[in-house]
C-alpha cells in the first residue's frame, strides 16, 4: 500500500497563527464572557443523584457509594468528580458558529426554534444532556433514559417527520451527534481492575497489578456504520451520496443553497471550498498524483486525507490534555491510546495505518508543546508503526510503545511515578458505557471502561453537575487547555 499522505491542514492546532475567527465565531465567544464554573460537588450529593438515576446500574462496584465503603476517601472521590470537563478543539469554534447560523436560517421549524438564542455553552450542555443511554449497531438500536427501547428512526429527529419519543426536545439529531462525536470528556478516576475487555466490574484481587488511579479520556472515532450520516458524509464518496441533490459539488453545479450550505460549512472545516461530486473524485483517482483517494469496494471511495484530519482533531486534544493533566501533577504522562473507531465502525482494512500516522503528524508538529508527555502506548494494534516510529522508538521526546496492554495495568520501575492517562472509545450519542446500560458488560471498550473506572457516574451529566456545558475547556496549541471563560477573555479582551 501507499504511504499515508503528509497532510497540511490550516485548522490543525499546529498552525502557526491558530484558527482564524470570523465575526460569527467572535460573537459565539462573546456570549461566553459571563460563564461561571459549577460549584464543587460533595460525595453525599453525588451518591444521592446516582441513586435517583432512572436507568439501573448493572454493577455497583464502580459507584461512589461502594468506593467509599471500600475505603476510598471522600476527598479523593470529590477531587475526581470536580475534575470532570468536556473538551473541544479550538478549530471547532468557527464550525459550531457557522452550523448554528445555518440551522437558524435553513433548519426545520423545530430546529429554528431550538437554536434561536442558543450560545456555545448551552449547545455543549445539550450535547451532554440529551443523550440516549445506549445507541449501537448498523440499525441504531437505542434505549432512552426513560427505559424506552427501539431501533431505527433516529434520522427523523429534528425534521418535520419526527415522532415521539425520538424528538429534538428529548434527543440529539444526527447532525448534532456528528458534532458531539468531536467532543472529548476527561477527568481523574479510580481504577478498580486492569480494565481489560472482560473485566465485568470485578474488583482486582491483586491491587499490585493495577494502577490505583489516573486520568480517563472518552474519545469518539469516525463512524461509518450508517451511510450518508456523520463522518460518512465527508470521508466516504458514493454515487448515491455525492450528487447535486444532496448538496455536493461546486456552486456552478447548480446545488440549492439550502442543501449546499451544510455541505459547504463541513467542506470549509476540512479546508476545501466544497465537497466534490462522485464523478469528480473518480476523475481525480485516475491521476498519477493521487494519494488521497482509495477504493473501498462497491463503488465506495475513501478520502484518506479527510479521515486523517478528523482523527488528527481528536489526537491533538488527547495529547494536549494528557500534557496539561501531567503538568498539574508535576510529572509526565504515560498515555494509553486505543483504536477509537477501528472496531465495527471502520471502513478500510488498513485504516489503522492512517490512524497511527495522525499521531506522528501531531507530535512532530507540536513536539515542543508536549513537555509533560513522556510515553504513548498504542494498545492492541495490528499495525505496529506510528508513522515511521516502531515499538521503543522516539518521536521527538516521546517514547512510542506497542503492546497488548490492559489499560490500567500498574506502571513499574522508571514509569512508577508517571501519571497514567487512558483513553476509551466512547460514542457521540450515549452516556459513558453505552452497552453497559443494557447489561452488556464486555461487548466493547466502552462498557469495559464503565466497569473499571468511575465514568458511569462522573462523566454522566445527569449525575455529576460538572459534566456540563459551563465546564467546557478549549484545546489550543498556543495556550494549552483553557476553560471557555479564560479562552474567551484571551481572544476578546
Amino acid at each position: 500500500m501507499e504511504d499515508p499522505p503528509e497532510i497540511s491542514w490550516e485548522n490543525t492546532l499546529g498552525s502557526p497563527h491558530g484558527v482564524p475567527f470570523d465575526d460569527d465565531t467572535k460573537e459565539l465567544l462573546r456570549k461566553c464572557l459571563d460563564v461561571s464554573v459549577p460549584p464543587p460537588i460533595g460525595v453525599a450529593e453525588l451518591i444521592r443523584r446516582s441513586n435517583e438515576f432512572p436507568v439501573k446500574f448493572p454493577i455497583n462496584t464502580v459507584r461512589c457509594a461502594t468506593l467509599k465503603d471500600r475505603g476510598i476517601s471522600a476527598d479523593t472521590i470529590e477531587l475526581n468528580a470536580n475534575s470532570v470537563y468536556p473538551l473541544i478543539h479550538e478549530a471547532m469554534l468557527p464550525l459550531i458558529a457557522r452550523w448554528l447560523k445555518h440551522k437558524r436560517l435553513y433548519g426545520s421549524p423545530v430546529e429554528k426554534a431550538m437554536y434561536a438564542d442558543m450560545g456555545l455553552v448551552q449547545f455543549i450542555h445539550r450535547l451532554l444532556d440529551k443523550r440516549a443511554a445506549t445507541f449501537c449497531g448498523p440499525i441504531d438500536r437505542w434505549k432512552l433514559l426513560d427505559n424506552k427501547t427501539g431501533f431505527d428512526g433516529w434520522e427523523s429527529v429534528g425534521t418535520d417527520h419526527e415522532e415521539e419519543p425520538l424528538v429534538l426536545a428529548k434527543c440529539l439529531s444526527y447532525d448534532e451527534i456528528k458534532l458531539s462525536a468531536m467532543m472529548v470528556m476527561s477527568s481523574h478516576t479510580e481504577f478498580i481492575n486492569d480494565g481489560s475487555r472482560n473485566n465485568r466490574g470485578i474488583v482486582s484481587s491483586d491491587p499490585d497489578v493495577v494502577q490505583p488511579r489516573g486520568v480517563i479520556i472518552g474519545v469518539v472515532g469516525s463512524r461509518f456504520q450508517r451511510p450518508r450520516f456523520m463522518e460518512y458524509q465527508d470521508i466516504v464518496i458514493t454515487p448515491e451520496q455525492n450528487n447535486i441533490d444532496n448538496g455536493y459539488g461546486s456552486a456552478m453545479d447548480g446545488t440549492l443553497e439550502e442543501k449546499r450550505g451544510m455541505r459547504v460549512l463541513w467542506a470549509k472545516f476540512y479546508g476545501e471550498d466544497y465537497h466534490p461530486l462522485y464523478e469528480e473524485v473518480t476523475t481525480r483517482m485516475r491521476s498519477k498524483e493521487n494519494k488521497r483517494y482509495i477504493s473501498s469496494g462497491c463503488q465506495n471511495i475513501f478520502d484518506i486525507e479527510n479521515y486523517m484530519k478528523r482523527t488528527l482533531l481528536s489526537a491533538e486534544i488527547i495529547l494536549l490534555e494528557a500534557n496539561s493533566r501531567a503538568e498539574k501533577q508535576n510529572t509526565t504522562a504515560f498515555l494509553h491510546v486505543v483504536g477509537f473507531g477501528l472496531g465495527v465502525w471502520k471502513k478500510l482494512q488498513n485504516q489503522e495505518v492512517y490512524f497511527l500516522k495522525t499521531f506522528e503528524i501531531a507530535i512532530r508538529k507540536m513536539n515542543e508543546k508536549f513537555k509533560y508527555v513522556s510515553d504513548i502506548m498504542f494498545a492492541y494494534f495490528g499495525h505496529q508503526k506510528c508513522g515511521s516510529a516502531g515499538n521503543g522508538d522516539y518521536l521527538g521526546d516521546i517514547k512510542i510503545h506497542f503492546a497488548r496492554r490492559a489499560p490500567h495495568s500498574r506502571l513499574f520501575e522508571a514509569d512508577a511515578n508517571k501519571l497514567l492517562v487512558v483513553t476509551y472509545a466512547w460514542d457521540g450519542n450515549t452516556l459513558p458505557g453505552n452497552e453497559f446500560w443494557k447489561g452488556s458488560l464486555s461487548t466493547s471498550g466502552d462498557p469495559a471502561a464503565a466497569c473499571s473506572t468511575q465514568i458511569a457516574e462522573l462523566h454522566n451529566a445527569k449525575i455529576n453537575p460538572h459534566a456540563c456545558g459551563a465546564s467546557l475547556h478549549i484545546a489550543s496549541a498556543e495556550h494549552g487547555i483553557l476553560h471557555i471563560l479564560d479562552y474567551a477573555k484571551l481572544h476578546l479582551t
